[in-house]
């Protein structure tokens, strides 16, 4: 918008100074005409001040400010002649004021033209780094979507694996209880035994006890029997074998009892091993329904994270959709930003276009000097400054001073960039305070200072010929000697170089404001050295006007 309303008061401007530069021409021919009328009627005073205001004219600063006196012959054409220059002056002073206008609103639209192009730039680099980060997004939820799936199933199984194994848990737990009451009732069984086992021993102890009183009884009948003689031996034979038989009854019951020993020693061992095996069992039967309970537990927990998962799949995959609106959102964004930026690129080339044909028509419209408004004031002070400087640098090289030294040489680890050269340092001793006085004189200047050929700036005030600090935004401000004025553009180099009586134009510093730009040419023994130039307030000019 500020392009285009720029760009058409351009093109105003420049019919309507088309129709004034026809009035330049009307009034050249005007005075041309009113010489030829003044050589008809012998005028010569006369035709000798018309010549002299054509001299002025063509001169390279276009003076239009050569007084016409009349005289008695040809003093109505005379004085209506001088009338119609005045009209000429004011409608140059006019388009002096309009051409500046433009000219600064030009180089506002550059200003703003560059912002808004580094601005494009910068959207375009967001814009293709919010792309790509879109689509490693899309990549990512999809990739996250396939394993969420991959994860659900796998849980899906473990929870029907968990599911069987907590029923077969049970069943073992079952089993085990089963396995227990068995050993129980084994252990009943043993325990029976071991009773049977203790009873058979009271019973053999009796048999014992009844094989020895045998014994004994046998004994005393066979010590009767032997005692009767003849009439007790045959009670004799039969207490013997009573006797005999009696020891076998015992030798007998004590192997029945040695069996019945070493039987209830086993029926002991598994009495202990039963009741080891019905407590191990019990353990472990304890355990297991822990494990079970825990396992419970475990597929209770897999069942909610089954439901986790089914909920995160269906967060992700609105998450998925969602991404995929945005990566075509941002994919439009990113073909919106390179139209923006490659439309900024055009309106860049355009800006500048249009601020160098403004800058060449106000450089133009300033070759003429009308002798009136702030502008021809601050010329008459810049001049007076050019004498100054001139003369300092006359006595410079009469010291052997080579102030036509171009060779600047980049000093180390200056940031901005400084330069050195062989001048710089007596230039400064001699000219410090020369240039420190230009500080004022000029209501509405930021600087005046002198420039060689190079736009290199050896001298500045001293508020700002600060040492480095080695931060550049404090050195950007505080250290601006010893560098080079402008961007070292071909426009900027062009205008370091010119021999033009002076220049204005337009001017944007490096700290972003926007100025007009007054220079006058130096020349030393007849060289070209550079130039001293002064940055106006616009605003300030404009109003003296």
């Amino acid at each position: 918008m500020t392009t285009g309303l720029t760009a058409a008061a351009l093109l105003a401007g420049t019919g309507e100074g088309a129709a004034r530069w026809l009035g330049v021409l009307l009034l050249l021919a005007s005075l041309v005409l009113a010489a030829l009328l003044l050589r008809r009627a012998g005028g010569g005073k006369e035709l000798d001040a018309a010549i002299e205001a054509l001299r002025a004219a063509n001169r390279p600063e276009g003076d239009l400010t050569y007084p016409l006196e009349s005289g008695d012959a040809a003093g109505q054409l005379v004085t209506q002649l001088r009338q119609f220059i005045d009209r000429i002056r004011a409608v140059m002073e006019d388009l002096q004021q309009h051409s500046i206008r433009v000219s600064l609103a030009a180089a506002h639209s550059r200003k703003y033209a560059e912002e808004a192009k580094r601005n494009a730039t910068q959207q375009e680099e967001f814009s293709e780094l919010i792309f790509s980060s879109s689509n490693e997004t899309a990549s990512a939820i999809e990739e996250l979507s396939k394993r969420t799936s991959g994860i659900a199933d796998v849980n899906s199984r473990n929870l029907q694996t968990a599911r069987s194994s907590l029923l077969e848990l049970g069943e073992v737990a079952e089993q085990i209880g089963r396995v227990t009451a068995m050993l129980q009732d084994f252990h009943g069984t043993v325990a029976r035994l071991e009773a049977t086992s203790s009873n058979i021993n009271e019973i053999l102890d009796t048999v014992q006890s009844f094989a020895a009183q045998t014994n004994m009884l046998a004994l005393n009948a066979a010590i009767e029997a032997a005692r009767a003689g003849e009439q007790g031996r045959g009670f004799a034979v039969v207490a013997d074998e009573v006797r005999e038989l009696a020891g076998k009854v015992r030798g007998a019951a004590d192997e029945i009892q040695e069996l019945v020993a070493e039987m209830n020693e086993a029926v002991g061992g598994t009495a202990s091993s039963a009741q080891g095996m019905i407590a191990e069992a019990e353990k472990a039967r304890d355990a297991i329904q822990t494990s079970a309970r825990q396992f419970e537990e475990m597929v209770q927990n897999f069942a909610a994270t089954h439901d986790d998962l089914l909920r995160v799949s269906a967060a992700i995959e609105e998450l998925s959709v969602t991404n995929r609106e945005i990566h075509n959102r941002s994919t439009e964004i990113r073909d919106l930003g390179i139209r923006i930026r490659e439309d900024m690129d055009r309106t860049d080339t355009q800006t500048a276009a249009l601020r160098q044909t403004t800058e060449q028509a106000l450089s133009k419209v300033s070759q003429f000097r009308i002798g009136s408004g702030r502008l021809e004031e601050i010329l008459k002070i810049m001049y007076q400054r050019r004498d100054q400087l001139s003369q300092a640098i006359e006595k410079l090289l009469d010291q052997g001073v080579d102030m036509f030294d171009r060779n600047h040489v980049p000093i180390p680890g200056t940031n901005p960039q400084k330069y050195t050269v062989s001048y710089a340092e007596p230039f400064q001793r001699a000219c410090q305070d020369l240039v420190e006085s230009w500080r004022t004189g000029v209501d509405g200047a930021a600087f005046c200072l002198p420039l060689d050929s190079s736009g290199f700036v050896a001298i500045h005030y001293r508020e700002f010929s600060q040492p480095m600090t080695g931060d550049p935004q404090v050195d950007l401000l505080r250290s601006r000697n010893m560098r080079f004025f402008g961007t070292g553009s071909p426009e900027d180099l062009r205008r370091y170089q010119s021999e033009a009586p002076f220049q204005l134009s337009t001017y944007m510093r490096d700290t972003g404001e926007i100025m007009l730009n007054l220079s006058v040419p130096v020349h030393v023994r007849g060289r070209h050295w550079g130039s001293i130039f002064i940055g106006l307030d616009p605003d300030k000019v404009l109003a003296a006007q």
